[in-house]
Formats: C-alpha cells, sequence, structure tokens
C-alpha cells in the first residue's frame, strides 16, 4: 500500500498523450481515420500516412480541428522509396522522430484460394503490406525513442493470425509473424522504456472488408456470429489504441490485444434465437420452424 498520488496520467479529465508525436501508416482508413482523431483527442500531433490522397487529406484536417498539429504523407509503404519519404517527412515534422508509432497499413489483397494456387508474386505483395513495412518503420523510428527514454510501437495483427483461416493461409502466416516479431521487440526494448504491442482485429467495418456491408434483413444474423451483437466501428479500436499509446500502458510489455467483440473467445460456438451451437444451420434455424420443432428440446 502506498499513499503516493495519483500519476496525472491516471487523474481524471488529464489529456493522455499531451506532448507526444505519432506516426499513424494506413491512417486514413477507416481505423487508421479513427485512431488519428483519438490521439489527437488527447493531445498528440501526427503524421498521417496512406495510400490515398483525399482520404489523408480528410484525416489531416481532423486532427487539426481538433487543436493538433498535422502532417499528411501520401505513399505506398510497401516500398522501400515510399517508407523513404515516410521517414524523412516525419523528421522533417517531428525533429528527432515520433514517440508514439502506430504500423496500421495492412491488407489480405485478393489472396483467397487454395494454397498451391498461388504464387511467389501473391506471397511477397502480402509480406510488404502485412509485415515489411512494419519493421522497416520500426527500425526507422526506435533510435530516437531509445534517445528519449520514452516510445510506443503498435502492430496490427488480426484473429486469422492466431485461429485458421481457410484459403488464406499466406495472409495468415504473415499476421501471426506480426505476433512473434512484437513479442521478441517488446522485450528487447522493455528496459528502455518503450512498449510494444498488437492489436488483433475481427468483424470491424473497414475499407478492405466491405463484405460487411450486407442488406438490412441480414442484420438479424449479426448477434449470431458476434457476441456484442454488433460489428465494431473505427472507434473501438481506436479505445484500445489509445490505452497501449498511452502511459496508462506501463506494464503490457509484448502482448496482441484481441478487439473483435468476443469472437475469437466463442471459439466457433455461435447464438441462434434459442441456444448456442457449434454447429449451425443458420437458414433452418431461422427460416424453417418445423426443423427446430423436430430436435429435441435441449437442442433448440
Amino acid at each position: 500500500m502506498t499513499d503516493a498520488p495519483l500519476p496525472e496520467h491516471l487523474r481524471a479529465g488529464s489529456p493522455l498523450l499531451r506532448g507526444h508525436r505519432a506516426v499513424v501508416t494506413g491512417g486514413a482508413g477507416s481505423i487508421g481515420d479513427a485512431i488519428c482523431r483519438v490521439l489527437a483527442a488527447h493531445g498528440a500531433d501526427v503524421v498521417v500516412a496512406d495510400i490515398d490522397g483525399a482520404r489523408t487529406a480528410d484525416t489531416v484536417a481532423a486532427v487539426q480541428a481538433a487543436g493538433q498539429t498535422a502532417h499528411g504523407v501520401v505513399a505506398d509503404l510497401t516500398s522501400r522509396d515510399g517508407m523513404a519519404d515516410l521517414v524523412t517527412a516525419t523528421h522533417e515534422a517531428f525533429p528527432g522522430g515520433p514517440d508514439i508509432l502506430i504500423n496500421g497499413l495492412g491488407h489480405h489483397l485478393a489472396s483467397a484460394g487454395p494454397f498451391e494456387d498461388s504464387d511467389e508474386e501473391v506471397w511477397h505483395a502480402l509480406y510488404e503490406i502485412n509485415l515489411l513495412h512494419t519493421m522497416r518503420a520500426s527500425k526507422a523510428f526506435l533510435p530516437g525513442m531509445k534517445e528519449r527514454g520514452w516510445g510506443r510501437i503498435i502492430n496490427f495483427s488480426s484473429v486469422e493470425g492466431i485461429r485458421s483461416a481457410p484459403a488464406l493461409a499466406v495472409y495468415t502466416a504473415f499476421k501471426a509473424a506480426i505476433d512473434g516479431f512484437t513479442k521478441s521487440l517488446a522485450v528487447d526494448v522493455a528496459r528502455h522504456g518503450i512498449r510494444v504491442n498488437a492489436i488483433a482485429v475481427d468483424k470491424t467495418r473497414s475499407y478492405q472488408v466491405d463484405h460487411y456491408r450486407m442488406p438490412p434483413e441480414y442484420d438479424r444474423h449479426v448477434p449470431v456470429w458476434i457476441p456484442a451483437g454488433r460489428f465494431g466501428e473505427g472507434p473501438d479500436v481506436a479505445a484500445v489504441a489509445l490505452f497501449l499509446a498511452s502511459d496508462l500502458c506501463s506494464w503490457v510489455v509484448g502482448q496482441t490485444i484481441v478487439a473483435d467483440g468476443g469472437t475469437l473467445s466463442a471459439g466457433g460456438w455461435f447464438r441462434t434465437p434459442g441456444r448456442w451451437t457449434n454447429s449451425p444451420l443458420l437458414v433452418q434455424y431461422f427460416e424453417d420452424p418445423s426443423v427446430t420443432a423436430e430436435r429435441p428440446p435441449g437442442f433448440r
């Protein structure tokens, strides 16, 4: 027990990131944009890096509207030249580099299908967009964090890197690699006041997963798939990123925080109108009462 006062970052109403400087890659995506806005709301200046110029401009404007400095970098961060552009622009905006790096860029591309039908060109593209840029950015900005004795690196994994994802073997391999990279880098740099962690997302609306845009008649199925009862939105994930980017994350090292509305914890169980099941036949449950009526009472 101690009578010491709470540190400032634990006091009500205290901006968690006042005076900090952040780089967010994929910063103009639906999740990345929400992260940039939340960081700005808590006092951080932000470099927004994305390949989409119009969306980048919108996110920069939102950060500035919150009263913070914002710089947009429009570049293909999967390339060496694009990453070099980001590093140069960031050091011009933030001499000494950022305190916070959020490696939010990632994509499954058009990789779905049998592994034996894929080719090395696709493998390499998945490597560049899911793993290589994360290592490049971390290498570029770590020295400044070490020098200052404080830093936060947040990588983006996926639940698909933890469980299986049929027809996405190569994508999941690189997402699992993010988890391994996060753990090992985290223990290497923790003594320097740097915290490295990851976020694994599922069932969250983003530009890359437009299959979540479904006709209204499918809304009733969503609570079957997601224990939380709805799809996630950018701010849901941004709240996790805020924690990991701040001094609140003083004792969390090398972890992958799952933000998925409970899908991973459910472990293949689904909530139907009458019960939980690990063998869902959704059309029968919803559309054919006679099928349900034929099942034993404990299995309806």
